[in-house]
Order: C-alpha cells, then structure tokens, then sequence
C-alpha cells in the first residue's frame, strides 16, 4: 500500500514511505494528496512521532500496518491513527477487525 510521511516530529524523515508495491522510496507532498486517508503514527506515551497519508485503510487494513512496522524498531512507533483525508471524523486506532 502506498504511503508517504508528510509531517516529520523526529527529523529528516519528511517524504519516507513505500510505493504501491511495497518497495520504500520517497515521495512528495503533491504524491501525498493524491491519497485517501491521513494517517499518524505514535510512540507508547501517545505522542505524535508522524504524520502521513496513505491508501485506503478501511478497503485493505492489513497492508494499513505498513507504516508502523516500517517505523516500529527505529522510531519507536507502537500505534497508528487514521481516518478519511479532509474528514473532521474522529481518529481511529488501526487494529485487526
């Protein structure tokens, strides 16, 4: 699943994420608009590590934890919010249904 971070707390990280075939590259923030959801990544204490957009979570969940395990060890992130990009919907914790 594509996904791209466009909000970076940690540092030099701005752009990280994978293509459509899983493969990590970089992409750019007109990429990122093209994708349906906003994502943010967490550590254990809640905080706001990144912030991304990526593909349709709701239509593959399992491939909606790319991001986390992408970030998991280096990073720290234990837990993804997402919800439907432009949405004023409340964030909701990636989790297998």
């Amino acid at each position: 699943m594509r996904w791209i971070v466009t909000a970076d707390y940690w540092g030099n990280c701005l752009g990280m994420g994978e293509d459509a075939d899983g493969v990590p590259t970089r992409g750019t923030p007109e990429q990122a608009d093209a994708l349906p959801m906003e994502f943010w990544l967490c550590d254990a204490k809640e905080n706001v590590v990144f912030e991304g957009r990526c593909g349709d979570i709701e239509a593959d969940w399992w491939h909606g934890f790319e991001p986390l395990i992408a970030t998991w060890n280096t990073f720290r992130c234990r837990r993804l919010y997402y919800r439907r990009a432009g949405s004023k919907e409340p964030w909701r914790l990636l989790k297998q249904p």
